[in-house]
């Protein structure tokens, strides 16, 4: 209790972790993720040795990073050698030698699995959506667009639908499309096909500008016309 009552009077966090008890593996979801993790951290290890002398170099802290690894994993569904494979082609194309955090693996590991599933990276789908968002004007309908791919129009319009709803961010967007990437890379694995661009009866809902949420009736539009009519007659030397 004394070094308990110490710890806490001096703030020292290093310390108070110490003392807390180690999660039960109980509480793990998936007790193969446990394996995993272990086989991971070995394969992790030889990418970014500055590990050793950074944030893992006892072996309480090595345990302490595979606990939150193992949680990590199971509540992202993180359960296969495959998964950690398409994370670890990602781990080796970086340049620095310093230990990713469990959620930038994670992210990893559901790029190369988009990307082993053929599908095209978060940037591609992004430069796809700002091609149409600055051309849809010149096509009828959506499905007249020249798309790169068939599965660039499901997610773009999908996306583009969102953002107009809930007026994305472009950090949110692109995450919306990791999103979407990942639920394709699933049905894909489970031998979907990507269908050819057809048209979405969800997405034929006029959503409202915020110029027509302010001005439901068209009241301050009409005015706006009326003064611009009466400028353009004074103009014309029509006072009326």
């Amino acid at each position: 209790m004394n070094k308990f009552m110490s710890a806490v009077q001096n703030r020292d966090g290093n310390a108070l972790a110490r003392m807390m008890p180690a999660e039960p593996q109980a509480r793990v979801v998936n007790g193969n993720a446990e394996k995993l993790v272990d086989l991971l951290f070995v394969n992790l290890m030889q990418v970014f040795p500055a590990a050793k002398q950074t944030a893992l170099s006892t072996p309480a802290e090595v345990a302490a990073a595979k606990r939150q690894w193992i949680l990590a994993f199971a509540e992202n569904g993180i359960t296969s050698v495959e998964q950690l494979q398409a994370g670890m082609r990602m781990a080796r194309q970086q340049e620095s030698d310093f230990w990713p955090s469990c959620g930038k693996f994670i992210g990893w590991g559901k790029a190369g699995a988009a990307e082993n599933a053929g599908l095209p990276s978060v940037d591609d789908v992004e430069a796809e959506f700002k091609r149409y968002s600055a051309n849809r004007g010149q096509h009828a309908r959506p499905e007249d667009f020249n798309w790169s791919a068939p599965v660039m129009y499901w997610i773009v319009i999908d996306v583009r639908h969102l953002m107009l709803q809930h007026n994305y961010t472009e950090s949110e967007i692109r995450k919306s499309i990791q999103q979407h990437l990942n639920r394709w890379a699933k049905r894909l694995a489970k031998g979907e096909r990507v269908p050819t661009p057809a048209p979405q009866i969800a997405h034929k809902q006029h959503i409202l500008a915020p110029s027509e949420l302010i001005d439901k009736d068209g009241k301050f539009q009409r005015k706006g016309e009326e003064l611009l009519a009466r400028i353009r007659s004074k103009r014309e030397g029509n006072p009326s």
